[in-house]
């Protein structure tokens, strides 16, 4: 009671101390208002489009606190006045500075007595994640639900998040999908043996390949219809396959690719399973163990190899790499323990046609805390049991009845919704918020019990339980969602290269450069290394497939290796790294704009505005005859761009030297040039596919940074950016906050951010330093 009518009290002084400095600073900040920004900011010219001749006074209004919180940021930053306007005396600016964030501070302090997190469901990652691990079942639900929002650069802001009677449907169509996941029986049939060749399912119009006996020689990667094509799984389950494999004509490992489906043409569905080494010498079995569907089957792609033409009769005379692929020795559906963990954590020790009311009460009684991720009560049971009672009384098989109560359940707002009470967060939210943050998933028993002790708020309690949560493999969870959405490597798909300029990308290429940066994340977090590691380092991780792709040499094999890097590689940090390079281009071209606004919002942190819509998009020459630099000096002739490219542009002409698949450059590839590509000499030059691209002009990666400070290629850029220790990770710390609490940076927050910095700056701004900096903080702690 006293608390809240201490929060009550607080929220009052704040918006009593936010009228009573409206007042004080109406007079003298209109004034400076109208002598210096009006003039730009009105109805005819709207500068930024930002009317400050209309600017509210009222910052309980959102749109009103974003305006003038735009207001303080160009003045603070120097922006604004223009360069060739007359500039104000530092004093007035100082003034009006101090008395507008003194107002904007109060009415931030107003908002925070209520929360700063909006009531925040789960997104479909989360939903995924969270009905696997409470019913210990493997079942894709997340494509039957639609795509979250993307705000503040992240699916899960609670702001975004909304719910809809469509919505709603597709939970329950998602629950049911769950709840006959958990209950599916094992397969029935016998486990039988079989070996198939390659050789017997590849059509006769493939010309990739070569047969030699009982064996199939690959010569080439793109477009392999080698699928067993004769073999399909009868029913669900387990499969074993033996695929007896060598290198041929290769003295280092080759790479095949591995994935199950249907196959079955447009209709048909493909999932990677995942690369494996090739190795020269006597054939060696690869075994994968893959669960399949009935009527799914297997396939093997050779990735990497060249792309030729090889008539039948040339065969013999061909001197390049191939994989040799023999028998396929397939084993299942493979003996499974009955009952499964998921059927008893859905049906218990109850009969599933004779089980009663109270098996329902006992089953459902030990999930709902589970689901609800705090504790529950008789009276919080009671709906849910009341609906499989009302069944079972219409004569409902009881396996039927409990789906109901189980539907329900997974539909309710206290199992969708991440509840949240205003002010500091109690163990239990304590604990979804972090287990959300780290796991993308429910607590475990071990944060529940720490929570329900009432330990979880404890400092050492808190940090020995996240540093158990970093070591779990469920924080690969982390790994992938973060980067995936911070560095946008969930947009590797985005775009497809056009195989025409750059017909060396390929699929294990692309897998190669999203796990190079999920493992250098990885790397990071797990020693603890400095965050200015983002922007430049002394290593990366890559296989031989990206090493190659780098020019880096003396690598082989699928699996990533820490490597250290040499100048000549031009490589170092996030932005060299050819997921990031890809993500910020289109198929064909780059575009320093485009890369420029990710640099300044995802490493700087400082999103840049979007253009005005009067204004068109630049779009490169694909033919090479007019550079994007030329095009832009162009751009920045308007008034109204010139002032954000001078952010802008610097650090995207950075990137310049990196093509659109991440590989360096030193001229443009374009169609239809004078200058054609020289193919290197080789053995196997007559049978290679002839670039269709050629060189255009000489790539200018330099430019000059705001502040006058001039680059000439991204090495002396990323120097530039690291003289200001403290902006990269406090840019980290921030797109960590917002991920953690699913709420955006506000502008009371700004000290707390500062904090974190100041706290990880003893720790060389260390990667896990700022995690448990970021959950020890006030702001994850509380709404």
């Amino acid at each position: 009671m006293h608390r809240r009518i201490w929060i009550w009290g607080l929220g009052c002084l704040a918006l009593f101390a936010a009228r009573v400095t409206a007042a004080e600073l109406d007079a003298p900040t209109t004034a400076f208002l109208k002598q210096h920004c009006v003039r730009c900011h009105n109805d005819k010219k709207t500068e930024g489009e930002l009317r400050l001749d209309q600017l509210g006074d009222d910052l309980a209004d959102g749109r009103t606190f974003e305006q003038w919180q735009a207001v303080v940021a160009r003045l603070r930053a120097g922006d604004m006045p223009p360069k060739d306007q007359p500039k104000p005396p530092a004093a007035d600016v100082a003034t009006v500075l101090r008395r507008v964030s003194s107002r904007l501070d109060a009415a931030a302090l107003a908002r925070r007595a209520e929360g700063r997190t909006t009531l925040r469901r789960l997104n479909r990652t989360e939903y995924e994640n969270t009905v696997r691990d409470l019913f210990a079942v493997e079942v894709a639900v997340k494509e039957l639900l639609p795509e979250d929002t993307i705000a503040f650069g992240f699916d899960n802001v609670g702001s975004a998040l909304s719910v809809s009677p469509v919505l709603i449907e597709q939970y329950l169509e998602a629950a049911d999908a769950v709840i006959t996941a958990a209950l599916a029986p094992l397969a029935k049939g016998a486990s039988t043996q079989e070996t198939h060749l390659l050789k017997d399912t590849i059509p006769e119009y493939f010309k990739g390949c070569h047969f030699i006996g009982d064996e199939t020689y690959l010569f080439r990667s793109d477009a392999n219809p080698t699928h067993l094509s004769k073999w399909r799984a009868k029913e669900p389950g387990l499969y074993r396959f033996k695929v007896h494999t060598r290198a041929h004509q290769s003295t280092v490992p080759l790479t095949l690719a591995v994935l199950a489906g249907n196959f079955n043409g447009a209709a048909g569905s493909a999932r990677r399973v995942g690369y494996y080494d090739v190795l020269p010498g006597k054939p060696e079995p690869i075994e994968i163990v893959i669960r399949l569907a009935t009527r799914e089957t297997f396939k093997v792609e050779p990735t990497a190899l060249p792309k030729i033409y090889l008539k039948t009769e040339a065969f013999d005379e061909y001197p390049g790499p191939m994989v040799v692929v023999g028998a396929i020795d397939i084993e299942g559906p493979l003996p499974e323990v009955w009952p499964t963990e998921s059927y008893l954590r859905v049906m218990g020790e109850a009969d599933p046609k004779k089980g009663t009311l109270e098996d329902a009460k006992t089953i459902l009684g030990k999930l709902l805390p589970k689901a609800f991720r705090r504790p529950t009560t008789e009276e919080d049971l009671q709906p849910y049991l009341k609906l499989v009672s009302d069944s079972l009384e219409n004569k409902k098989p009881f396996d039927e009845s409990l789906r109901v109560g189980l539907k329900a359940i997974l539909c309710s707002p206290r199992f969708l919704y991440l509840k949240e009470p205003a002010g500091a967060l109690d163990d239990f939210a304590l604990a979804s918020r972090l287990s959300y943050f780290l796991w993308s998933s429910m607590p475990d028993r071990q944060l529940f019990q720490a929570a329900f002790k009432g330990e979880l708020k404890q400092p050492a309690v808190l940090r020995a339980q996240t540093e158990r949560m970093l070591q779990d493999p469920k924080a690969q969870r982390f790994v992938e969602n973060f980067t995936g959405q911070w560095l946008g490597l969930r947009d590797i798909d985005f775009t497809t290269p056009d195989p025409q300029l750059y017909p060396e990308f390929d699929d294990s290429l692309k897998w190669s450069m999203v796990r190079e940066t999920q493992l250098f994340f990885e790397e990071l977090l797990k020693n603890d290394l400095s965050t200015h590691n983002f922007v430049d380092s002394d290593f990366t991780i890559v296989n031989d497939r990206l090493a190659k792709h780098y020019g880096i040499p003396n690598i082989t094999g699928i699996t990533h290796r820490k490597v250290q890097l040499l100048p000549e590689y031009h490589r170092g940090g996030v932005l060299a790294h050819g997921s990031v390079l890809k993500v910020t281009a289109n198929g064909t071209t780059t575009s320093p704009v485009l890369r420029g606004v990710w640099v300044l919002d995802r490493i700087m942190g400082a999103a840049a505005k979007p253009p005005p819509a009067s204004v068109p998009a630049i779009e490169p020459d694909i033919r090479g005859a007019v550079t994007i630099r030329d095009q832009l000096a162009k751009h920045r002739q308007i008034e109204s761009c010139a002032a954000c490219h001078a952010d802008i542009d610097p650090p995207g002409f950075a990137l310049e030297s990196y093509d659109v698949i991440g590989g360096y450059r030193e001229k443009y590839r374009a169609v239809g040039t004078r200058e054609k590509v020289r193919v290197p000499d080789s053995n196997i030059l007559k049978y290679l596919a002839r670039p269709n691209y050629g060189w255009g002009p000489t790539v200018e990666a330099g430019d000059q940074l705001k502040d006058g400070r001039k680059f000439a290629d991204l090495a002396e850029f990323k120097k530039l950016l690291l003289t200001d220790a403290d902006q990269v990770p406090r840019c980290v710390a921030q797109k960590l906050m917002v991920y953690a609490t699913g709420s955006p940076i506000q502008y009371g927050d700004t000290a707390e951010i500062e904090k974190i910095v100041s706290q990880i700056k003893n720790k060389n701004y260390g990667l896990r330093s700022t995690v448990h900096a970021v959950v020890a903080s006030p702001l994850f702690q509380s709404k």
